[in-house]
């Protein structure tokens, strides 16, 4: 299974967080409307309506859970679909879904993403995604993302699903506030159409990071935003924000 394929699925296994969305502050319907087409186009949708039925047919989605997210999906398809997740204003843009990690998902383990719309791995060592709740370690809201090395380190990592070019974008900024303790290091890596990267050590006191990406030359009209946490310690994050620079998102 390529690295795609297991955001896609791990998307799929997600795709509650429709029913479990809280309000959002009052923001464009026709930015929220014209980002929502662009994260979620009839090929998606249908690739996910698979994955569901592969699910439902080896035991892994409950009766209740596959009928929630096989009527959100479908409504999806037909365009009804009103989404309480994302976030957009104009200008700009916000591309992160729950860059906040204030939507938990409770029933997904704890080496993979525990966070809606968020899809995660792990490749060796022994970690634990987990919301953070302890005030100090929250930048702000009710809950962070902290991941955790709990034994022999390797590389763990939480993505976005795949995301847009937007049309006319030469470049997109990342920011995020992040914290660390111990032997902790991050990186952060666009893949797909858009490139650009960073590694360090994150500090014990909240910081606001920023990573800028470019967009490149190729046919390629999707990239996945990667965190991945490659060392001992301990790393949160919270407040994510993706913008793209320039361009028109109607188009």
């Amino acid at each position: 299974m390529n690295r795609l394929r297991k955001v896609v699925l791990a998307v799929a296994v997600l795709l509650v967080a429709g029913a479990w969305a809280g309000a959002q502050d009052a923001q464009p319907a026709t930015s929220v409307e014209s980002l929502t087409v662009k994260l979620w186009p009839k090929e998606r949708i249908e690739s996910c309506l698979k994955e569901l039925e592969a699910q439902k047919a080896a035991g892994l989605v409950s009766d209740k859970g596959y009928e929630q997210r096989r009527k959100m999906l479908q409504d999806r398809l037909a365009g009804t679909f009103k989404p309480t997740a994302l976030s957009a204003t104009d200008p700009p843009l916000n591309l992160v879904q729950n860059g906040g990690f204030e939507q938990i998902n409770k029933n997904s383990s704890k080496d993979r993403s525990r966070w809606l719309w968020w899809g995660g791995w792990s490749w060796g060592g022994d970690y634990e995604n987990m919301w953070e709740e302890q005030k100090e370690n929250v930048h702000s809201g009710q809950f962070s993302a902290r991941i955790r090395c709990v034994g022999q380190k390797g590389r763990i990592g939480i993505s976005t699903p795949p995301l847009p070019v937007v049309s006319g974008a030469k470049e997109f900024v990342l920011r995020f506030w992040a914290k660390g303790e111990g032997d902790n290091m991050l990186f952060v890596n666009y893949e797909g159409a858009v490139t650009g990267t960073i590694t360090q050590k994150m500090p014990n006191q909240w910081k606001e990071i920023t990573v800028k990406g470019t967009v490149g030359e190729g046919k390629e009209k999707t990239f996945i935003l990667y965190f991945y946490v490659i060392g001992e310690g301990t790393i949160w994050l919270d407040d994510v924000n993706l913008v793209p620079v320039g361009g028109n998102l109607d188009e």
